[in-house]
């Protein structure tokens, strides 16, 4: 398990993959099986998780794997404390992008990278 920067904002898939520690198919599966899995995407459709999301990816992992419930059991128990957590804070719904600042720093950081590796 990889940890998780405290200077970034968003991870992408295969970031968060390797931080849970779980390919990043079954990162897909889950989002397909908890609806409270919910990453938002880029403008090239890319998947951006929060630290929130991350810490949910693992405590779907704690549950499934180590407490081993089942995929009913985990949205039963997660979907009752997500609602909780979500009437605490802010609105989880809104894009990365609807901040222009946000915006731009994100593409900065992706040219950054793109430039590292040519």
């Amino acid at each position: 398990m990889v940890l998780i920067p405290a200077e970034k904002i968003y991870f992408k898939i295969g970031e968060v993959a390797e931080a849970v520690g779980v390919r990043t198919s079954v990162l897909r599966f889950w989002e397909t099986e908890f609806s409270f899995l919910k990453p938002v995407k880029s403008g090239s459709g890319q998947r951006l998780y929060s630290k929130n999301e991350i810490d949910l990816l693992l405590q779907v992992k704690q549950l499934l794997y180590d407490e081993k419930y089942t995929i009913e059991g985990v949205k039963k128990k997660l979907s009752s404390k997500v609602r909780r957590a979500g009437n605490d804070s802010t609105d989880c719904s809104s894009s990365p992008y609807d901040d222009k600042t946000s915006l731009l720093k994100t593409v900065r950081s992706e040219l950054i990278l793109l430039r590292e590796s040519l």
